[in-house]
């Protein structure tokens, strides 16, 4: 286990963490200076222990909502206030140039965003009261009532998304991937939250069996290329589906698969099933079922970059008890006062955060727990936990 501690550098309860890398971890910091509100993008070094202001904005609100992906050798930035515009950066992690800057209006205010490489934004807008017309027109012609936008920084134009499977009720999710040296992306649309998808099948004599979690994969250049060529159905593949009676949820992946949590609600039988990036194959992993017992409360935790996966469970009001289910032996009680299980790493360091909140402030406390010499460690500060590295900030 590595732990960085970044209380002594994170001065501002504002920090965001960006991205954790072995040699570098990048973050942004708000702060206000000489009456100004300012916007830091850093580096901290993981080997010399000192960090490095990459760049810098004045803010004009303190309303922006900041959106950050990072990618191989540049940050990209999306700022926004729920509203029609956008502000989009992108910064070179090396120089801290700024590469390439766009400030976007589009017909409604946006609702979800993401980016899938250096150049390419997916935007999502609801209707407001300024676009209601147009957003009425829209819905008598298409049935939707999103719309959603590919917007290209290279070339500054935007592109509408035809295909009426990404603006559905709850939209879609994508994320890239490689694939030998491709961007590839998977599109994940579950039927909203697993309580939403178990309520459905409890209703499936109402709302029938099409009710479906599922889940798309495509090359991300085909669908570029399909998305600017106005196509109604883009190409995508779908290799997992779950109707009603179903749920499929997504985990994570690592370089050789993308992992999935898969339950049958007639008999509550989940299952971690894993589909392969190279060769498509899809297999069920393990099993995840605990015995019925109402009065016990249960989770899992699965890490998939270390292939591993455990179970947490507790008695009311009793402490909680971690045991392997995946590659993992492991087998300990924490104290309940240490709080709810974040992570397990290297199966002997268990994390747990406890968060004491009224209506005015909000406590958070992260601790570590070392299995095999029963020693706890507890840390007022922020926690984030990547493969075997804990930051605290």
């Amino acid at each position: 286990m590595k732990v960085v501690e970044l209380r002594n550098v994170f001065t501002s309860c504002n920090d965001t963490l960006i991205e954790i890398k072995d040699d570098f971890i990048y973050y942004a910091e708000e702060k206000k200076e000489e009456g100004h509100n300012n916007l830091f993008i850093l580096e901290y070094n993981r080997d010399t222990k000192r960090e490095r202001i990459l760049s810098n904005y004045f803010l004009k609100s303190t309303n922006y909502i900041k959106h950050f992906f990072s990618f191989q050798g540049e940050i990209l930035i999306i700022m926004e206030s729920g509203e029609s515009e956008v502000t989009v950066l992108s910064i070179d992690k090396h120089t801290g140039e700024e590469k390439n800057t766009a400030k976007l209006s589009f017909i409604g205010n946006m609702s979800q965003c993401c980016a899938l490489d250096r150049s390419h934004l997916i935007i999502y807008t609801e209707q407001n009261e300024k676009h209601r017309s147009q957003f009425e027109e829209y819905e008598k012609l298409t049935g939707r009532d999103k719309i959603v936008y590919l917007f290209d920084l290279n070339d500054g134009a935007y592109y509408y998304l035809c295909d009426p499977r990404f603006s559905g009720e709850d939209g879609a999710r994508f994320i890239t991937y490689d694939k030998d040296g491709e961007s590839q992306l998977l599109v994940l649309q579950p039927h909203k939250t697993e309580e939403d998808k178990a309520k459905a099948y409890e209703d499936r004599r109402w709302v029938g069996d099409n009710v479906n979690d599922n889940v798309w994969v495509c090359s991300l250049s085909a669908f570029i290329d399909s998305v600017k060529l106005g196509e109604e159905c883009a190409p995508l593949e779908l290799v997992l589906c779950a109707g009603t009676c179903g749920m499929v949820r997504y985990v994570g992946m690592n370089e050789k698969q993308i992992y999935f949590r898969a339950k049958y609600f007639p008999t509550n039988d989940q299952r971690l099933c894993s589909y392969n990036i190279h060769t498509g194959k899809k297999s069920v992993v393990t099993e995840l079922n605990l015995e019925e017992d109402k009065e016990k409360l249960s989770q899992f935790y699965i890490d998939v970059n270390s292939s591993k996966a455990y179970s947490i469970t507790t008695e009311v009001d009793e402490d909680y008890q971690v045991d392997g289910v995946w590659n993992s032996s492991v087998h300990s009680i924490y104290s309940r006062e240490l709080g709810d299980f974040v992570a397990c790493i290297d199966d002997r360091y268990i994390i747990a955060r406890y968060v004491l909140s009224d209506d005015k402030d909000s406590f958070e406390f992260n601790s570590i727990y070392d299995i095999a010499t029963g020693e706890q460690k507890s840390y007022e500060c922020k926690c984030l936990v990547k493969g075997d590295t804990v930051v605290l900030y």
